[in-house]
């Protein structure tokens, strides 16, 4: 078991208490791709956030490759995101002033990992990834797809226990978001990386395994994909609907 998320809550305190989060529960396995969906506000990003030690949850526990990150110091915390977790964010985060290549290994030179060892990672990510002709570009020079591309070797280049993805098309047109989507396979079916994916859309999230729905901070219905991926796209489309969400239509 690579995650296991157990009775999870989040409250933010103010003047007002607000529960983010309420008894979430969740068992993920190396090598699967799950969705994560949910109207507007009911929790899904603050559901990533803290199992990916961005936000420190106020309930429960997560464990990650059996490790619980919130146990350990600022130290070991800041290794364990760049040796087990990789993101991937709506917005791409390059930096600018660095080439594409650079910005790739930029997890592996904060691990002082040798400089031979970082090229031939480099180059096989860049390789199955398809951007080894841009690796000398800019970031300025290349496309949105071409840049979540990039984000995307980036994040996995340390061969991460999970992949964490909030909303990773959100800044793409249809076809890039596509392109993504069938990277974000590719490195699911032939590398095994695990996914852990939030979107707002029913297709983008008909690429994973499993789909969990949360409503209201809490888990409120899983599906299964069981082999007939229309029929999985329609439950979610339908789930989606009855609690609100736009209509979309199958693709």
């Amino acid at each position: 078991m690579i995650l296991k998320v157990s009775n999870l809550e989040k409250t933010y305190k103010s003047t007002v208490s607000f529960r983010a989060l309420k008894d979430i529960n969740m068992e993920v396995y190396e090598g699967e791709f799950i969705a994560i969906m949910g109207p507007s506000g009911s929790g899904k990003s603050t559901f990533l956030n803290t199992i990916s030690t961005i936000d420190k949850p106020s309930g429960g526990s997560v464990l990650i490759a059996g490790k619980n990150p919130y146990k350990m110091n600022d130290n070991q915390l800041s290794a364990f995101r760049r040796t087990e977790l990789g993101f991937v964010f709506q917005q791409f985060n390059l930096i600018n002033t660095l080439t594409v290549g650079e910005n790739i290994i930029l997890p592996l030179t904060l691990s002082n990992i040798p400089l031979k060892e970082m090229n031939k990672k480099l180059e096989n990510i860049s390789k199955f990834l398809g951007i080894d002709h841009i690796l000398n570009k800019r970031t300025y020079e290349i496309s949105g797809g071409q840049s979540q591309r990039v984000a995307i070797a980036r994040a996995v280049i340390n061969n991460p226990s999970i992949l964490l993805a909030d909303e990773p098309t959100g800044n793409l047109d249809s076809k890039s978001a596509k392109d993504v989507m069938r990277l974000f396979k590719k490195l699911n079916d032939s590398l095994k990386v695990t996914i852990i994916m939030v979107t707002h859309d029913p297709n983008i999230a008909a690429s994973s395994d499993r789909t969990y729905i949360i409503k209201d901070g809490s888990i409120y219905q899983q599906i299964i994909d069981k082999g007939d991926k229309r029929a999985y796209q329609r439950e979610i489309l339908n789930t989606m609907s009855l609690l609100g969400g736009d209509e979309i239509d199958i693709i």
